[in-house]
């Protein structure tokens, strides 16, 4: 294959990737490594596009390969460490990430992702460090504001995260993330209505957002009446237990229906009452059953 045409292919993968078509971009780029191309590039794109799709386990042999193919390409170092950094190995994704930096000191991204391995291993003063690396070789602020908010809420400085977290949505109020870490810092001081207003404008910028739906709940149960706080409260954790109650409350009606029989000698509605008694679990198994299928 000549460079020419993997330039094209290259630049047509970019495409799909930038309108999230991830399965059509791996096709395309499997097309062009079974046509023999040897292109770093694409032994690690292969690599992130695997791990896109969901495919861990794919996304290790992957980057793996990238590395045996170029060992000396920090992109391909850089490949196996977000790889191995989404599957929690640690230690690898140090190794990859150092040598990336090592590679190529002058690429802002390798700097970034050593400052996420650091992160995640709550190792403060080395992310910010690599943070201050990546700054200083011109890496996007907005990619930053988070990993600074991050270490701040480690190394429990909550007002400065939460500063942060607020000029973080303030400079990128389309970026979902920002918005969201901005509603929990409203949150926590007690501002239910403004992290609530902010966890919906989350989630409409990214409906996938999981951290923003999080907060949905946790917001709209507090704007709750109280009583009805209780009541749902109540009614979730009687609902956790749906069996046991239902078989209590069919235990409580026979009980109420055979009462009724002998003190009253109405046959007809103790047997309803005994009837309906016996048939909530019942139901309530019919019900699982049927939602099981």
């Amino acid at each position: 294959m000549s460079h020419l045409d993997e330039s094209i292919i290259s630049g047509r993968i970019g495409e799909l990737v930038a309108d999230g078509r991830y399965g059509d971009a791996l096709q395309l780029l499997e097309v062009s490594i079974q046509a023999g191309s040897d292109d770093a590039w694409m032994y690690g794109m292969r690599a992130l596009l695997l791990l896109e799709t969901g495919d861990t386990t794919g996304a290790l042999h992957a980057s793996a390969t990238a590395v045996e193919q170029a060992p000396m390409a920090a992109f391909a170092h850089w490949t196996r460490g977000v790889v191995l950094l989404r599957a929690s190995i640690l230690p690898g994704a140090q190794r990859a990430a150092e040598r990336a930096v090592a590679l190529d000191p002058d690429e802002p991204d390798t700097h970034v992702l050593l400052a996420r391995v650091y992160l995640q291993k709550s190792l403060w003063e080395q992310a910010r460090m690599a943070i201050a690396d990546a700054d200083s070789h011109g890496a996007d602020e907005e990619e930053l504001l988070p990993l600074r908010a991050a270490i701040a809420a480690g190394r429990g400085l909550d007002v400065r995260a939460g500063d942060t977290w607020r000029v973080f949505a303030q400079r990128y109020p389309a970026n979902a993330l920002a918005r969201t870490g901005n509603a929990w810092t409203l949150l926590e001081s007690g501002d239910v209505k403004g992290a609530h207003s902010e966890f919906e404008q989350a989630r409409v910028l990214d409906p996938t957002n999981a951290w923003a739906l999080e907060g949905l709940v946790v917001t709209q149960t507090r704007l709750l009446p109280v009583h009805r706080r209780w009541l749902s409260a109540v009614w979730g954790r009687l609902m956790q237990r749906r069996e046991e109650t239902m078989l209590g409350i069919g235990a409580v009606l026979t009980s109420a229906g055979l009462t009724m029989l002998l003190q009253s000698g109405d046959i007809v509605l103790a047997l309803l009452v005994t009837m309906c008694g016996a048939g909530l679990p019942m139901l309530d198994a019919w019900r699982t059953e049927r939602v099981a299928k």
